[in-house]
């Protein structure tokens, strides 16, 4: 069963708001880099970019594949696929922000750290997600949230994004047949 909990409106209004978040959080004179970590992270970094592009001027947008960095690679598969890592500048000096669309356990911010460590040293590394759904593994939490919302052990948070899946949008996924809660 799948419950949609931010429709193609919702879901804009959020990634609008995010984007004044960063806005009104990094002083307009930072040098700023957007990362999002693919799959669906940097969707969202390019969309908060064009936010921020009428006050800032163009932000250079980057994505991470963090398929190397992973600590279960070794359990992924035989052969797993391994994208490309795409930084557009050196981040030496610069305000990055991490762009993801769920943040659960911190693993997957983890292995993005891992990552990004090796394209130097950034003044300050921020986290963004959409959606942070709590079930923290790891010591890490967001600097900029779009939305918390609180899950059962059976159910998965599904986002939707225009270049991938045709729109936006957030939905919550019972994973094992049980029906989704009630968000309060």
């Amino acid at each position: 069963m799948t419950q949609n909990v931010l429709d193609e409106a919702a879901a804009r209004t959020l990634l609008a708001d995010l984007s004044a978040q960063l806005e009104r959080a990094i002083e307009p004179a930072a040098r700023l880099i957007l990362v999002g970590i693919r799959r669906r992270g940097d969707a969202i970094a390019a969309e908060i970019g064009r936010h921020l592009e009428p006050s800032r001027g163009p932000v250079p947008i980057g994505s991470l594949d963090i398929t190397l960095y992973r600590d279960d690679f070794g359990q992924v598969g035989a052969l797993p696929v391994v994208g490309t890592t795409e930084i557009p500048e050196s981040i030496q000096d610069a305000h990055v922000v991490i762009v993801d669309d769920v943040l659960h356990t911190g693993r997957t911010i983890r292995a993005a750290l891992n990552e990004l460590s090796d394209f130097g040293r950034a003044r300050c590394i921020q986290l963004c997600v959409l959606v942070d759904r709590g079930g923290r593994q790891l010591p890490i939490q967001p600097d900029y949230v779009g939305r918390v919302i609180d899950l059962g052990p059976d159910q998965d948070v599904a986002v939707r994004v225009a270049d991938t899946d045709g729109a936006w949008g957030v939905d919550v996924v019972d994973v094992n047949g049980s029906a989704p809660e009630e968000e309060a």
